[in-house]
């Protein structure tokens, strides 16, 4: 019997483990399948949008740290821009950010999702590496607004550098427009290319059986609410769990 099966580590020390084990039509036909679920748009959609929580999360982990900014940047009160007017201005944002963290001798990277409200608002949600928030702010209201305030919120990331929750935020942001007939962008979330990106592949096993139940690893403990055991949407059972490594505490120093 073989399956197959992903790890990614990721995270401060690689604290975060993820180890995706999964059959498909190829490997592990001795074992019975579930009945496959009938593939209606929005489980795809669900499936989807949990995979790309995943991947996000990983480039926020390995590119992004403590200090690094989420910033959150929106349009003037009633401002219901165009879908094409959205884009624009968010190309020439990036371009000249570029120049900006250039001309500071920063390297200027992003990961962002656009997000459209019931009533037509616009607003990014937006990692970026640290930088004067200022600056920033007013690069974004001279693009939108003539140079006039208009709302931005920003918020240093934290020390914990597990940043799932961001991931899951961001996905979720874009999932306002990504599923309309009109969507600002054609995917859940936008990223540079300079990111560090983990180009994993799956190996194949060969076991005796399935274990039902994943296996424990030292020094680890394994997040029950990150994790998942079922099957896929073809009815192929997976295991995916995601283990976080256990806090060390110097002499004198005891958990809380």
């Amino acid at each position: 019997m073989s399956y197959l099966r992903k790890v990614f580590r990721h995270g401060k020390d690689k604290n975060i483990i993820e180890v995706c084990k999964y059959k498909n039509g190829r490997y592990g036909r001795q074992i019975k399948n579930n009945k496959p679920i009938k593939e209606t748009p929005p489980e795809q959609l669900r499936w989807q949008s949990k995979n790309n929580v995943r991947k996000c999360w990983r480039l926020l982990d390995d590119n992004f740290g403590p200090g690094d900014l989420w910033i959150m940047l929106s349009y003037p009160y009633k401002v219901r821009p165009l879908t094409k007017t959205v884009r624009q201005n968010m190309s020439l944002f990036l371009r000249k950010a570029r120049k900006m963290y250039k001309k500071a001798g920063k390297v200027f990277k992003y990961i962002f999702s656009a997000g459209r409200g019931k009533r037509g608002a616009v607003h990014f949600h937006m990692v970026l590496p640290k930088f004067n928030i200022s600056d920033i702010r007013d690069l974004w209201a001279e693009i939108i607004n003539n140079g006039e305030w208009v709302k931005t919120e920003f918020e240093p990331l934290d020390k914990k550098h597990d940043y799932y929750k961001l991931a899951n935020y961001i996905i979720k942001n874009s999932e306002e427009t990504f599923n309309s007939d009109d969507p600002v962008y054609h995917k859940r979330y936008c990223a540079s290319k300079n990111l560090i990106k983990q180009n994993v592949r799956a190996k194949v096993i060969k076991a005796k059986d399935w274990k039902k139940q994943p296996a424990e690893r030292p020094g680890y403990y394994i997040d029950k609410e990150r994790s998942y055991i079922g099957y896929n949407v073809y009815g192929y059972p997976v295991q995916y769990t995601v283990y976080v490594k256990l806090p060390t505490f110097g002499v004198g120093e005891r958990g809380g």
